[in-house]
């Protein structure tokens, strides 16, 4: 879904797909099986992001969360200030 409408992976599947494609058989068959081929590839992987999203559920309890919450704020304020004190050097 997501891929069908960015312009890059557009451009991606414009070079890529080509050299998979014989130019003595039907090319529209061959892009048709490459494009199910490509859905049923990213289904399969976004089901394994689902499930291991699914079992990290099941390991972080509340306090997991809290503590994972705290650490990832913790990391976003220190790149704050490395940021805030950032200064650009004008050769």
């Amino acid at each position: 879904g997501v891929a069908l409408t960015n312009p890059k992976a557009l451009l991606f599947f414009a070079a890529f797909l080509p050299q998979f494609v014989d130019p003595a058989r039907p090319a529209a068959l061959q892009y048709a099986v490459l494009g199910a081929l490509f859905v049923a590839i990213d289904a399969l992987v976004m089901l394994a992001y689902a499930l291991a999203g699914r079992q990290a559920l099941r390991w972080l309890s509340p306090t997991g969360l809290r503590r994972l919450n705290r650490s990832c704020a913790g990391g976003m304020a220190a790149l704050a200030l490395l940021l805030a004190s950032y200064r650009r050097h004008v050769a």
